[in-house]
């Protein structure tokens, strides 16, 4: 079968921004990182270029839901009370649609001619006897429990079951549903240096934390912001706070970051008139999501996809990943900045 590059890569990209945003990206790297490569190297082509984006669109896609990105999550547990599963795709998907039109143009862009306009010949029976479902029952299982939980994410505002616990008990149900040499594969696939690497990361913005300079950081986007007028302070907090968020979320990892200014949020909501927590929740998001694809260090998705790459002998630098990265954050920033504050500006958030 002869098929076209650029349409194989739209519609990776495309597929992995929907499962990102139910899957969470992390794991959708973790899924779909081997298979990018085998497919490359069945169309003898370096997989790098295909990789590389599916990090970067797997930040996009993740946005979109309270469980598609770490930030979310950590933003909705945070302001339960104020935040809903529903809310999250009512808020940041519209956003997320709007960003991937010129991402995408810029991707074909980027990369151009050299990769998107070769041809590939690919023997779709070949790969279906190399790759066959080895087991049609348990993949069956999987579905089932896979769609019992997005279905207690969906019913969290009327259950009120925690998305996590239900992330927890379906991922227990997936692991007895397989034997027990399933269970000891599954334990020897986990990205150990990736998880050593976050640790120190951890320790690193609690650090920066315990020296003040997040409280300094808090202070003076309020000091800012109260010289505002009352009116305006939302739309001006929205933008500040999105800018802020993605440039430290890409050079901090946006996990941290997301939990040490959680207190910033609740401090200058507390603080300053003018000023709501699913506002500044909603810029949090947006930032930091697409803040963490400035970097190869700025989200997770990176990181893991990094370490898939390297184990398969192509390693991602850094400047190579942010050569494509940095721009592509700038790009999605200029699309959900005008529209979160538009969205306060009409009342609808």
């Amino acid at each position: 079968v002869e098929g076209d590059m650029w349409r194989l890569t739209l519609l990776l990209m495309l597929f992995d921004c929907v499962l990102s945003a139910f899957l969470d990206n992390v794991s959708t790297m973790l899924l779909m990182g081997p298979v990018i490569i085998s497919l490359c190297k069945a169309i003898d082509m370096d997989p790098r270029p295909m990789l590389i984006p599916m990090a970067l669109f797997g930040n996009i896609g993740g946005t979109a839901t309270m469980i598609g990105d770490p930030p979310n999550l950590i933003i909705g547990n945070a302001f339960k009370e104020e935040l809903g599963f529903v809310d999250f795709m009512k808020v940041l998907a519209p956003g997320v649609i709007l960003v991937l039109f010129p991402t995408l143009f810029f991707l074909r862009r980027y990369y151009g001619k050299e990769v998107y306009d070769r041809k590939i010949d690919v023997d779709m029976q070949m790969l279906r006897d190399k790759y066959p479902i080895r087991d049609h029952a348990l993949l069956a299982r999987c579905g089932i429990i896979l769609g019992f939980v997005l279905m207690l994410f969906f019913l969290h505002p009327v259950v009120h079951f925690e998305p996590a616990y239900a992330a927890l008990f379906g991922a227990i149900a997936i692991l007895l549903m397989g034997s027990t040499e399933d269970f000891e594969h599954a334990i020897e696939k986990v990205e150990w240096d990736s998880l050593l690497f976050f640790a120190g990361l951890f320790v690193f913005t609690e650090g920066i934390a315990e020296l003040g300079l997040l409280r300094i950081i808090a202070d003076q986007l309020s000091s800012v912001i109260e010289k505002v007028p009352v009116g305006q302070r939302a739309i001006v907090s929205s933008a500040l706070i999105q800018v802020v968020a993605a440039v430290a979320s890409a050079f901090v990892d946006n996990i941290p970051f997301t939990t040490t200014m959680i207190p910033v949020i609740r401090r200058m909501a507390t603080n300053v008139e003018g000023l709501e927590i699913p506002q500044l929740a909603w810029a949090l998001c947006f930032g930091a999501d697409m803040g963490g694809m400035g970097t190869i260090i700025g989200a997770s998705a990176n990181v893991v996809m990094a370490g898939i790459a390297a184990e398969a002998g192509y390693p991602v630098s850094f400047m190579s990943f942010f050569s494509i990265g940095w721009p592509m954050m700038w790009i999605a920033m200029c699309v959900t900045v005008p529209y979160l504050c538009l969205m306060i500006q009409v009342g609808y958030v």
